[in-house]
């Protein structure tokens, strides 16, 4: 269907009267294997990074993650490779849940941004079809040895790692209406941002718990974070606070207050085996994706990609 679309674009795109170009919107700036690239296509994704708040420059990542996402689809029909009827949707929600997010609250967020559901939903895709072609052509080869589990959970317990102390101020769409939350939260970072006290704030605002503690929340192991935050908050000094970040039900501004090496703590509730499961996990994630990168990269080399 993605195919068929984007082959339907390029010849209304290409046909006109001078033969040139069209200038627009969905005017191509990119081709790989004869599939379009459009700009809307560009400023979609460059409007859902923003919102995912990536750094650096936007508009190169966006066309870096479209040219490779054609390139997993394009993997992905040359293997005959189709997913489920819902799977789409069901990426979408644990793409959600990652980042503490209902689905709801997903479509939300789009919908205030301005980003076309069909650009989340091609984000997904490119993502869930990956995840199978590399765990159809690697499995094998990223299962790691019982040896090795051995020898990683010994490492793991003696290397320090950085834990994150943080600070929260929570503000439910609940209290307010999504709106008026939105506007709050967007003041509140900016008084911050000129000295305005955090703990303070957070005593008057926040309805997460941790206000009675000025937001002060539990310790927070880097790799306990999600992805998206974790980017976040590693940018930042400690002192400084982010702007508004999405959270199930409304939004929170969180602030680096320290960050420390330490030994992690092991869990008494988690036995043995979870604790090897977990390692054993983690090793193959590495090594999966470290395959996966090798294995885009050959498809990269082998693709044609062409600039209007």
């Amino acid at each position: 269907m993605r195919t068929a679309w984007l082959a339907f674009v390029t010849v209304i795109l290409l046909a006109g009267p001078s033969g040139g170009l069209a200038a627009g919107p969905y005017s191509p700036v990119l081709t790989i294997n004869g599939n379009v690239i459009t700009q809307h296509d560009v400023d979609q994704r460059i409007l859902l990074l923003e919102a995912l708040g990536a750094q650096g420059d936007v508009d190169e990542l966006a066309m870096t993650q479209l040219t490779e996402d054609q390139l997993k689809i394009d993997a992905a029909e040359s293997l005959g490779l189709e997913l489920p009827e819902d799977a789409i949707l069901a990426g979408v929600e644990e793409f959600g849940a990652a980042r503490g997010m209902t689905l709801d609250d997903v479509f939300n967020i789009l919908d205030e941004r301005g980003i076309d559901r069909q650009a989340m939903n091609d984000f997904v895709e490119s993502g869930l079809v990956w995840r199978e072609i590399i765990g159809a052509r690697f499995r094998d080869r990223a299962t790691p040895t019982e040896e090795e589990v051995d020898a990683a959970l010994a490492a793991a317990r003696n290397r320090l790692v950085d834990v994150y102390y943080l600070g929260e101020i929570a503000l439910p769409y609940e209290e307010r209406g999504e709106s008026a939350t939105i506007e709050l939260a967007t003041q509140l970072a900016e008084e911050l941002r000129q000295g305005a006290n955090f703990e303070a704030a957070a005593r008057q605002f926040s309805r997460s718990s941790s206000a009675r503690n000025g937001g002060a929340i539990d310790p927070v192991p880097a790799a306990s974070m999600p992805p998206a935050m974790r980017a976040r908050i590693e940018g930042l000094e400690p002192g400084q606070n982010t702007g508004p970040v999405p959270i199930s039900g409304g939004l929170a501004i969180i602030k680096l207050i320290d960050v420390k090496k330490e030994r992690p703590q092991e869990d008494p509730t988690v036995t043995e085996f979870d604790r090897r499961e977990a390692i054993r996990l983690q090793l193959f994630s590495e090594r999966i994706e470290a395959y996966g990168e090798g294995y885009l990269q050959e498809l990269e080399a082998d693709a044609l990609i062409q600039r209007p």
